[in-house]
């Protein structure tokens, strides 16, 4: 499904905004919660108050295979994000960025498709954490995300990554898959509740919310550490990158 809002920039604002392609679907609250931040992050920061004043968005919402629980249609998922991508770009797109934290480790070979520049999850919120001086950071994602997806980003800038145990990554694929099905609850709240404090007790400074389904179930006012929104970072850089000049 294409899901395409196109606006141009208020002449008011005397620059010409940059087209944003977003791979979404995976899943569609996740996609749909990051178009919002950018929207709210274009109001709060550019003073984006008309349909003019914000930047052309195109979503292209993919409905690849099932990546939270296995990665058995690896080369079909593949497929279809590269075919997602390349649609973006021969749309007008000026760069891309992907609703989804777990299929990002075929971010290198979703870049290979296309000829504008894919923005990565993963190397956005490792630059925050660094400039956030952090040293020690846990992660709440896919079982994918949390081995695949951030490892190597971190590492190159001097941070460690706390993983959940095979026990709290269990619970945390319960309840992403509920947030899918739109069953989220407290009781799964209080799951991630419960993975955060461990996280926490084994040293980490901050938590990752490494999982576009997740910033719907937890909110920094269920808990005492710094939460990272993953999510959050992403649309901020998004929006910044579209009014670049």
């Amino acid at each position: 499904m294409l899901i395409i809002n196109m606006f141009n920039a208020n002449p008011n604002f005397n620059m010409k905004t940059k087209t944003i392609g977003i791979i979404g679907g995976m899943g569609p609250e996740g996609t749909a919660d990051l178009y919002m931040k950018i929207v709210r992050y274009c109001q709060k920061n550019f003073g984006a108050k008309y349909d003019n004043d914000f930047p052309p968005i195109i979503i292209y919402s993919a409905p690849i295979p099932d990546v939270v629980e296995s990665l058995e249609n690896e080369k079909i998922t593949l497929s279809m994000l590269s075919e997602a991508a390349k649609t973006l770009e021969d749309d007008g797109c000026d760069f891309l960025v992907i609703a989804c934290n777990t299929v990002q480790f075929l971010l290198e070979d979703i870049r290979k498709s296309v000829k504008i520049p894919i923005i990565g999850i993963a190397e956005v919120n490792a630059n925050y954490a660094k400039k956030e001086g952090y040293k020690k950071v846990g992660i709440l994602g896919t079982e994918v995300t949390v081995n695949k997806v951030y490892d190597q980003e971190l590492q190159e800038i001097g941070i460690k990554l706390v993983k959940p145990t095979n026990e709290d990554q269990k619970k945390l694929t319960q309840v992403i898959m509920a947030q899918l099905a739109g069953k989220a609850t407290k009781k799964e709240k209080e799951k991630l509740k419960e993975v955060i404090k461990n996280l926490n007790t084994r040293g980490a400074e901050a938590i990752l919310i490494a999982c576009t389904d997740l910033p719907p179930v937890i909110k920094q006012e269920d808990v005492d550490i710094h939460l990272i929104d993953c999510t959050q970072i992403y649309a901020d850089e998004t929006a910044k990158i579209s009014f670049k000049n």
